[in-house]
């Protein structure tokens, strides 16, 4: 019974070996991840496979623990973008670079920041605390880019000027992204002895997306010396003199409401005569 037995196993673990295994002789029929090689040495490759881990995250892009990949070539991870499902545990490349991003190394797959304004995404690695960007002032845009505010990974330095950063959690998703938009508004110039909208059309406005729109024009007790806030974008300045600033809420509403003012300035002085 004993001998029968081990004959048993013999012939199991053959079996096992053609079907799902390395070793000698054609896959079988039936065999399972199974590829025929025809030289002696084909199997080698076996002797080059790796084991490396990768952060692993679920369906809403929450950390789930870590997966322990495979491979013969480089050690890479992957992480889904947006609303695109997990692809392998987060193990190799991702499906395609519109809805993953694929980093080198290994757990690299941890922490993932904005590298730019248009929102491409990078991944940081396991060591990642924070991320960082240039700041952004409504209806002036963001600061000019330098070599301590750059989009990515890390934290301003003491000395930065014009930088933002912030907490990078192990689930969290590039929390230096800020969703931004334009409002339109006229600039103003002088021409003779007054103020008048600019020709052309009316400026793209940077503010953010939560931001309400204004637009702020020349008031009725303006001068040619009058300085138009922020090219008439946002709100009158805190320090405007009374009547030199009025203020709208409608896209391109400042030349109207300045056409306006103008006319009602001439009623008064036709009314005194």
């Amino acid at each position: 019974s004993v001998i029968y037995f081990l004959v048993v196993i013999l012939i199991y673990k053959q079996w096992y070996q053609r079907r799902v295994r390395g070793g000698c002789g054609a896959c079988a029929d039936d065999a399972v991840n199974c590829v025929d090689c025809a030289s002696n040495d084909c199997l080698e490759f076996f002797s080059t496979i790796v084991s490396f881990q990768c952060k692993k995250y679920t369906a809403a892009n929450e950390a789930e623990g870590t997966s322990t990949c495979l491979t013969n070539t480089e050690q890479k991870c992957n992480r889904a973008i947006g609303a695109a499902a997990p692809t392998n545990d987060g193990c190799g490349p991702g499906a395609n670079d519109a809805d993953y991003v694929t980093c080198e190394g290994a757990s690299c797959n941890e922490g993932m920041c904005n590298s730019d304004a248009e929102g491409t995404v990078t991944l940081c690695g396991a060591d990642a605390t924070k991320c960082k960007r240039p700041t952004f002032t409504d209806w002036v845009g963001w600061t000019a880019v330098n070599g301590d505010n750059a989009w990515g990974c890390g934290e301003c330095g003491e000395a930065a000027q014009g930088c933002f950063d912030c907490d990078l959690a192990d689930d969290t998703l590039n929390c230096n992204k800020l969703e931004t938009a334009t409002f339109k508004c006229y600039d103003y110039e002088v021409s003779g002895e007054k103020l008048v909208k600019k020709t052309g059309d009316a400026g793209a406005c940077p503010m953010r997306a939560d931001t309400d729109g204004k637009c702020n024009y020349p008031g009725s007790a303006a001068t040619k010396t009058y300085s138009v806030n922020n090219n008439g974008c946002g709100p009158c300045a805190d320090d405007a003199a009374a009547d030199t600033c009025e203020e709208c809420e409608e896209q391109e509403c400042g030349a109207q409401a300045t056409a306006l003012s103008v006319l009602a300035v001439l009623a008064a002085m036709f009314a005194m005569m």
